[in-house]
């Protein structure tokens, strides 16, 4: 019996001693946003973080604001954000990551570059002569675009939570084309059956859109020309490198600010950046290290965009085969 409690005890000893060794593994949550940019990015991120270090990676699909709610808190509901245009993600940029702000969130030190604008079909400008925003402010030009005969044209500011849909009200305002559009607020994937079927009719569509993306490479579509950015104005933005208090770009973020703010510029080239909770410092150095390490580039996004959207490819199956055979980029974002 005694022999027996001895084997026993040594068991539970060495069971203990194995249990205290092991740590368990931390969980990452990618917040997953509603373009395909975003879905491509979280799942190359998730193969190569499972793939090379001790933790578990979950997706979780969520809009701009809970996400940066979530990093804000750093209690692991949502932990990163894959794609931050910062362009239209001013003020939540200001608050969670700027020096100043609470800086309860991070970014990866080298974004990728994309462009914004509104677009329209090619063989809309090449009949119609439609170049600029400010043809758009003409009857005629907006009747083009009048799918459903009420009268008015309609464009695409952007899908619900986007506060690229203000933007983009705020330019139709500016641009004078408000009096002849309304805005519809949809999500990306209506648009996008939208401008398919438009495209089979030849018919005018008017949608905010960007690169990098897969419908550029499908369909040809034209940007429409802006003026130049001359800078950002507006008391918020004083501190801002490209600060101008006669600026062309001039967004408040009021009750009223529609009426309160006006935008009649382009802008340059957006930073795109990864953002991840602070908190990971802490509770997964290594995955903050890396994140901060990732460089993107525009061209790879858009290629890992085409492949899952337009040759219908699996994103992880993707990103597991762009990891496979890209390993020395990947390596250079390991810690």
């Amino acid at each position: 019996m005694k022999k027996a409690l001895a084997i026993f005890g040594l068991t539970t000893a060495v069971g203990v001693s194995i249990s205290q060794g092991v740590s368990a593994k931390e969980t990452i949550v990618i917040g997953e946003v509603s373009w395909d940019a975003s879905l491509a990015i979280e799942n190359v991120l998730k193969v190569v973080m499972e793939k090379n270090f001790n933790v578990d990676v979950e997706i979780m699909s969520a809009d701009q604001a809970a996400i940066w709610s979530a990093m804000d808190k750093g209690k692991g509901s949502i932990d990163v954000h894959p794609d931050i245009w910062t362009s239209s993600q001013t003020e939540p940029w200001a608050k969670f990551i700027a020096k100043g702000g609470k800086e309860s969130v991070r970014a990866n030190k080298t974004p990728y570059l994309g462009t914004d604008g509104f677009y329209i079909p090619g063989y809309i400008q090449d009949e119609y002569g439609v170049k600029s925003v400010y043809d758009l402010a003409k009857p005629e030009i907006a009747k083009l675009f009048d799918a459903d005969g009420d009268g008015l044209g309609e464009y695409w500011p952007g899908a619900p939570g986007w506060t690229g849909v203000k933007i983009n009200q705020i330019k139709a305002k500016s641009y004078g084309f408000d009096k002849y559009f309304e805005p519809i607020i949809v999500s990306d994937s209506i648009i996008k059956a939208q401008l398919k079927t438009a495209y089979r009719k030849k018919e005018g569509i008017l949608f905010y859109y960007w690169t990098p993306e897969w419908i550029h490479f499908t369909y040809d579509l034209r940007k429409l020309e802006e003026p130049a950015f001359t800078g950002y104005a507006g008391d918020s933005k004083k501190l801002h490198k490209d600060y101008n208090p006669d600026g062309c770009y001039k967004f408040s973020d009021t009750e009223n600010w529609l009426q309160d703010s006006e935008i009649k510029c382009g802008v340059p080239n957006t930073e795109i950046y990864i953002g991840y909770s602070a908190s990971l410092e802490k509770r997964a150095p290594e995955i903050a290290a890396f994140l901060s390490n990732v460089a993107l580039d525009a061209s790879y996004v858009s290629q890992w965009i085409f492949k899952i959207a337009s040759e219908g490819e699996y994103p992880d199956e993707m990103a597991e085969e762009w990891v496979k055979n890209n390993s020395a980029i990947v390596d250079t974002w390991l810690p």
